[in-house]
């Protein structure tokens, strides 16, 4: 390749990868090429890009993580302009989990949740119906696990996903009612792994009540058992559903993830709106001493509106 050819190589690569982060992506040269370093938070990835006379080179390094991968991802290995600029009709990588299942014909939806892990706000579960060519087109907008992704660049790409996926839902069980349905569960003797899979049934049905064609689901398997396989074939017949360990990697399952987690972010706005201060996500303990401050101005009966009671967190705050 060329100089002037590497270097605009370089360019669509630092473009791609500063879609994933806020941060500015640092470039250096090296001998025989140049050097990325793109950060998000705590995660350091470094990517080394080599003009040989055996043509390009891509060396990662950096701790392994789902960003890395996001990274990693959102080039897919590609080593010409061309592809990095959007043509990934030739040599593309996998943009599906489902790929060589038996039958598959290229249409299928998949599903993931949001806020399952957070003291504050809802639950939040989205399914997305995606064909392979919408797929390949999210795959060149860096469509990836919404972990990896800040909340300004998930909104944009949530906006994007809505515009074009086939058939998509989101589900939001906000936390009065997230608490509701929890203590119904308990007395069934029943556990939030039967509330997240009963919100994936439902958004997948939706989904596949407005695409009666696909016949195809992937679920981001949360749990070994659970009844979304047999329930949902069940009802659709045809119909073949796949559980898998970070299904993120899948198209479908990852624009679901944005979807879910811009729901998320969107009710934590109007929450912390609410509360007159910002609430913080995860479960850790800025969340309890937010909560155990929430109390104190408003009550403790108020937290029911704003948190998942049955965790943790709630029995630290010794009010």
């Amino acid at each position: 390749m060329t100089p002037y050819d590497f270097d605009q190589y370089v360019t669509l690569v630092r473009e791609k990868l500063q879609l994933l982060t806020e941060e500015p992506v640092e470039q250096k040269e090296i001998n025989y090429g140049r050097q990325l370093k793109v950060r998000k938070g705590p995660d350091t990835v470094n990517l080394a890009l080599y003009n040989g006379k055996k043509g390009l080179k891509q060396v990662w390094s950096g701790k392994v993580s789902s960003f890395r991968d996001c990274c990693q991802k959102a080039l897919d290995g590609e080593t010409e302009p061309s592809a990095l600029a959007g043509d990934l009709s030739a040599g593309g990588g996998k943009v599906t989990l489902l790929d060589g299942k038996p039958g598959f014909d290229g249409l299928w939806c998949g599903s993931d949740e949001s806020g399952k892990g957070d003291y504050f706000g809802p639950l939040a579960v989205a399914a997305v119906c995606l064909d392979l060519e919408t797929a390949r087109q999210y795959q060149s907008w860096g469509i990836c696990d919404s972990k990896a992704l800040t909340d300004g660049k998930i909104h944009q790409l949530a906006e994007k996903i809505r515009q074009t996926a086939k058939a998509h839902t989101v589900l939001v069980l906000k936390p009065q009612f997230y608490n509701q349905r929890y203590i119904q569960l308990k007395s069934q003797k029943q556990n939030l792994n039967h509330l997240l899979a009963s919100g994936h049934i439902h958004a997948l049905g939706r989904v596949l009540q407005q695409v009666p064609e696909c016949h195809f689901a992937l679920v981001d398997q949360f749990t070994r058992h659970n009844a979304i396989s047999s329930t949902l074939e069940a009802a659709y017949p045809g119909l073949k559903v796949y559980q898998q360990p970070k299904g993120e990697a899948d198209m479908a399952v990852a624009a679901a993830s944005i979807l879910a987690r811009d729901a998320f972010v969107e009710v934590m706005g109007e929450l912390s709106q609410k509360a007159g201060f910002e609430l913080p996500k995860g479960g850790g303990s800025q969340a309890t001493a937010a909560a155990r401050k929430l109390a104190k101005a408003q009550g403790e009966e108020a937290l029911s509106q704003y948190v998942k009671l049955h965790f943790a967190n709630t029995g630290k705050l010794r009010l």
